[in-house]
């Protein structure tokens, strides 16, 4: 059992387990989820009998229709009257027929002879949990786990073994004691009896769901039926309004449902971490919300960088050295400490600097908020002493479920078998060369990363040199200082925030910086907010000038006027940038109405508009790659594109319809544009960074 007797995570010594027992808060759920059941249970009794009634009487109806005057449109119209209620009581019990299957072609089930002391070591989690053992156990690629079932109406009443789904994406995350956290909270979800409740809320739930939205089938089966004849489609017409007065009463049942189902979740996911802290300990839960949130990011970054190779007929034997590799560098980019196993030192208290200063409860939710999960944890106060091996312990041979993991992923898209297959060290030469093409120097601690440098009067600014100035470079751009840009984003995020909080009328009250608000407080938050805006955003023009004037006095003679120059040639193109900017979002703006249902002379309207903008537009593009040096920016494809954009007057709408190819084509050649002039802003700011590197 690789040496698992001796590392196997412990319990909290002396945990009481009263803490897994159903909070007052869940218990307070639980009967207003049981108020919500009993109210469906009603509602939906009375909408049976009603479909009932009304398909009793379309049959009396139709056989009174069919014996008053036995001609073929009464016979027509009397058997439609018939079927027409039969469809009724169908719609009302169809979802009865229905089984939800999961989607398991992601998936491979493996076998306790397969991997002895993974299915030790959760059998012993299920044990300490209270929970039963799953009935299969599955692998899948990604950054999850999960307990599930193949669920249908029968499986309230019915017994259903679970399914176990572990991803290895989250394996390659988290150490041991965090994997049995987190196996202990997915069996957290059915330790309890009262547990139960929550299936017969979600169940029902997804009953009104599928009346309300999932009729398809059912369209069809009645657009069939009016195709008979002009008399079924006159009777389809009668149902439709039917139908549709029992999902106007299902609508506003369905809200009440639907909350009852996400506030129990939401409590149900707070029980599953005491469940979790009571087995492993409150300290993990934190730490492995954190690592997952990750290797999330990372994994999602690997997915994308896989697809770009692809593209070009490549691909690797294992996936998950290449997801720790960028899991490490997120880790260098965010100045985060890596342990033994090459994993993320998740800090008290860590959190990204863009991280929203206001929290809205949102009760659409079906999971609480990371930082409520890792605040109700700490208020259980379980320690337990980590152990920090890697959770790949519990494999028999992990490189290779790895590689049969990973051939799995890329065998469901159709992977070119003969497809070149890259090394780990190829990867890391190709993947650094990319961070090292499209990233600034490492030294500049990510402060000039998506924005352009504060422009000031480089004269003036020379001349304040005796000024005081920073005495190392370590202490102009510390963390906190290099967080700046992030800090002023995050704030006006709030501001944009706080403008939708007004615009919802469901919002009553919002947290910020830990204290309750009404939203008749928002102007008062709002001015606390810009006002921290305009402090952030001046202490960056400062820092932007210190940095120069540091650099400056550290330039001997002959570099001082290069400097300069850099910056004067960088504010200048960012002129030019911020001005294509403009012309590139106002066109967009401009043709984005044709995504939606718009009249012909509407449409016309806007692409007038669009026609006009793109006079403009089109004479700075071809400016641009007219000029050699813009132009050098621009691959062989882009120029391709924006010369056949130059060269063509597309005409976007035709009546009756919009000519979709000449659409894709305008933005495919303003992608190419727009990028083609922040990869030449770009490279500017980098050589300017690069040369001010150098003189450290």
């Amino acid at each position: 059992m690789n040496n698992l007797t001796l590392s196997y995570p412990p319990m909290p010594a002396g945990a009481d387990k009263s803490i897994i027992k159903p909070s007052k808060a869940f218990k307070k759920h639980v009967y207003l989820s049981i108020g919500a059941i009993l109210l469906f249970i009603v509602c939906y009794l009375l909408l049976f009998l009603s479909a009932i009634g009304i398909a009793v009487a379309f049959g009396y109806l139709g056989v009174f229709v069919m014996q008053l005057h036995a001609t073929f449109l009464t016979l027509a119209f009397g058997f439609a009257l018939i079927i027409s209620g039969l469809l009724l009581i169908y719609f009302v019990i169809k979802f009865i027929f229905k089984r939800t299957r999961i989607d398991q072609s992601d998936l491979i089930e493996i076998k306790q002879a397969d991997e002895p002391a993974l299915f030790d070591f959760i059998h012993k989690v299920t044990a300490e949990a209270g929970a039963p053992k799953p009935k299969r156990i599955y692998l899948s690629a990604d950054v999850n786990a999960a307990v599930f079932y193949n669920s249908s109406f029968w499986s309230m009443f019915l017994p259903v073994k679970k399914n176990l789904k572990i991803g290895l994406g989250l394996v390659n995350a988290i150490n041991l004691s965090e994997f049995k956290t987190v196996m202990a909270h997915e069996f957290g979800h059915f330790s309890q009896k009262s547990m139960k409740v929550g299936s017969y809320i979600y169940n029902f739930n997804r009953v009104v769901y599928d009346m309300l939205y999932d009729t398809e089938d059912y369209g069809k089966i009645l657009n069939s039926f009016s195709k008979m004849h002009s008399v079924f489609s006159l009777v389809a017409v009668v149902n439709v309004r039917i139908v549709q007065g029992i999902q106007y009463i299902l609508k506003k049942l369905y809200v009440v449902i639907n909350k009852a189902n996400l506030a129990l979740s939401r409590e149900m996911e707070f029980h599953a971490d005491s469940v979790a802290a009571y087995v492993s300990g409150s300290n993990h839960i934190a730490t492995s919300l954190k690592r997952v949130d990750i290797a999330q990011v990372c994994y999602d970054n690997l997915i994308n960088y896989s697809r770009a190779n692809l593209a070009e007929n490549k691909r690797t034997a294992n996936l998950y050295p290449q997801h720790l590799e960028f899991i490490k560098q997120f880790c260098r980019h965010q100045k985060m400490d890596l342990d033994e196993t090459d994993l993320p030192v998740i800090k008290d208290g860590w959190n990204p600097a863009y991280n929203s200063e206001i929290i809205i409860k949102d009760q659409w939710s079906s999971h609480p908020t990371t930082e409520d999960r890792e605040a109700r944890a700490n208020q259980l106060n379980l320690p337990t002493t980590p152990v920090t091996t890697s959770a790949w312990v519990l494999f028999k041979d992990p490189t290779a479920v790895q590689a049969q993991i990973t051939n799995h992923l890329y065998a469901i898209v159709n992977t070119d078998p003969k497809a070149d297959v890259i090394d780990f060290e190829t990867f890391k030469e190709d993947f650094y060369k990319q961070i090292s093409t499209s990233s600034y120097n490492p030294v500049f601690n990510n402060y000039f990363d998506n924005r352009n440098i504060t422009e000031f009067n480089i004269d003036d600014t020379i001349k304040t040199i005796d000024t005081p100035v920073f005495a190392s470079f370590d202490t102009l751009l510390t963390i906190e200082n290099s967080n700046l840009p992030k800090v002023v984003n995050r704030i006006q995020q709030d501001i944009d925030l706080l403008a939708r909080i007004n615009q919802n009328t469901s919002i009553k009250t919002f947290d910020f910086r830990g204290d309750k608000y009404s939203v008749d407080s928002i102007y008062d938050v709002e001015a606390i907010l810009k006002h921290d805006l305009a402090q952030t955003q001046k202490r960056i023009e400062d820092l932007d000038k210190h940095i120069f004037l540091f650099f400056y006095n550290k330039a001997d003679a002959d570099h001082k006027p290069i400097l300069t120059d850099k910056y004067r040639y960088l504010f200048n193109f960012q002129k030019e940038f911020a001005v294509d900017y403009d012309f590139y979002n106002d066109i967009i703006k401009a043709i984005s109405p044709v995504y939606s249902q718009m009249k012909p002379e509407q449409i016309v309207e806007t692409l007038s508009e669009v026609y006009k903008q793109e006079r403009e537009v089109k004479k700075r593009v071809k400016e641009i790659i007219d000029t050699p040096v813009s132009r050098t920016y621009y691959t062989d494809a882009q120029i391709i594109i924006l010369e056949e954009y130059l060269a063509s007057q597309y005409v976007y709408y035709n009546n009756p319809g919009y000519d979709n190819t000449a659409i894709n084509k305008f933005h495919e050649a303003l992608g190419a544009y727009i990028t083609g002039i922040s990869d030449h802003n770009f490279e500017i700011k980098k050589d300017l960074l690069n040369f001010q590197a150098e003189l450290l």
